[in-house]
């Protein structure tokens, strides 16, 4: 239909994007290139997402009825990436951006957690399956029921309890026993943990929120510097020009289109200066930049200043520095009766020498 045909060219502008970034890596070898560009994780997600789709496409058109089936799933799956692929335009959101980070780090903590999960519901699903059902002829459905079984009772999916409430034999009194060890570790010790290491990575990340946003928003403009003007799928006309730049200026050797080729390699335009321009241009951002640190110290100290104000209220800072000043006035008074003592101490000893016509100021 035309709304395919339309996707499939949408797609193929991306897919032609994907390779200009991986020829546009400044390294020589094909495999350096591809590691370049794969060590990014939104350019997995674009490689991924296009590949999926390409299979998809290719089932789709093949004559069989059971091949139309498989690419209605392997779309179905590419549909899911690509809205996943989305994220990377909160990025540039100051209050979302920061999130992403989290969210990758926490799905870093929970690969670990489900390992453990996994274990704890094969060792209670295999054991709880054997005992409801007992010997049962092999399937491979047997394993999602399993772990169906196993994994819904965590959220409180609990509609095989009837069978052991009713069931008084050995072997239901064994089930009893293992739901309650299961749920116990399951749902109270193993569930409090993931929330606290999530806890603990928000706590981690939140303090440098600031910090990380920067960094994104510097990652983002370097990456989009580096792309055409024009968004999918008008970016096709960008490719078509870079490909006659790329014509004239190499095999009919046109200065102009040469000069052109030279810029869109280089994704700058070079000026030339001289010595003396240079060292003006340099005292000029040397002058900008102990502007730019002096001015954020000031305002650095500002917030401090206002963040003690806004802790406390006038009336505590008032209470605060009059117990300072009496702590004060209370170690001079101590300092003056310990010099008094020592004075005293001082005329009985010269009292017993011979002075006894010397008397203590009263």
């Amino acid at each position: 239909s035309t709304r395919e045909l339309i996707l499939v060219l949408w797609v193929f502008t991306l897919f032609c994007e994907e390779i200009r970034q991986i020829r546009a890596n400044k390294v020589h070898s094909l495999y350096k290139k591809i590691k370049v560009y794969l060590s990014i994780f939104w350019n997995k997600l674009d490689a991924l997402a296009i590949i999926l789709f390409i299979l998809g496409c290719i089932l789709r058109f093949l004559p069989i009825n059971q091949c139309f089936c498989f690419a209605r799933i392997v779309l179905a799956i590419d549909l899911c990436i690509w809205y996943i692929r989305t994220l990377d335009i909160f990025s540039a959101i100051k209050r979302l951006g920061p999130k992403l980070v989290m969210i990758g780090e926490m799905i870093h903590d929970l690969k670990f957690f489900m390992l453990m999960l996994i274990v704890f519901i094969l060792a209670f699903g295999v054991p709880a399956y054997s005992l409801l059902d007992g010997i049962e002829k092999h399937s491979w459905h047997m394993p999602r029921y399993i772990i169906n079984f196993a994994y819904w009772q965590i959220f409180g999916e609990l509609q095989e309890i009837d069978q052991i409430e009713k069931n008084y034999e050995l072997s239901g009194y064994v089930m009893f026993f293992l739901l309650v060890a299961y749920m116990t570790v399951a749902n109270i010790l193993l569930i409090n943990l993931l929330i606290a290491m999530f806890s603990n990575t928000f706590d981690r990340l939140h303090s440098d929120t600031n910090c990380i946003w920067k960094f994104q928003q510097y990652s983002l403009v370097c990456y989009e510097l580096k792309r055409p003007l024009l968004p999918p799928p008008l970016i096709i006309i960008s490719h078509i020009w870079r490909i006659i730049i790329y014509m004239f200026s190499h095999i009919i050797k046109i200065k102009w289109f040469y000069m052109k080729y030279i810029e869109e390699k280089n994704q700058a335009k070079k000026i030339k200066i001289n010595k003396i321009l240079t060292k003006q241009i340099e005292e000029i951002e040397d002058a900008f930049g102990h502007e730019i640190y002096f001015f954020s110290l000031k305002n650095n100290q500002e917030q401090i200043d206002s963040n003690e104000e806004r802790i406390y209220s006038p009336q505590e800072i008032s209470s605060n520095k009059i117990k300072t000043l009496e702590n004060q006035i209370q170690i001079i008074q101590n300092q003056q009766s310990n010099m008094f003592q020592y004075f005293e101490r001082l005329m009985n000893g010269i009292k017993k020498i011979g002075g006894n016509d010397i008397e203590m100021p009263k």
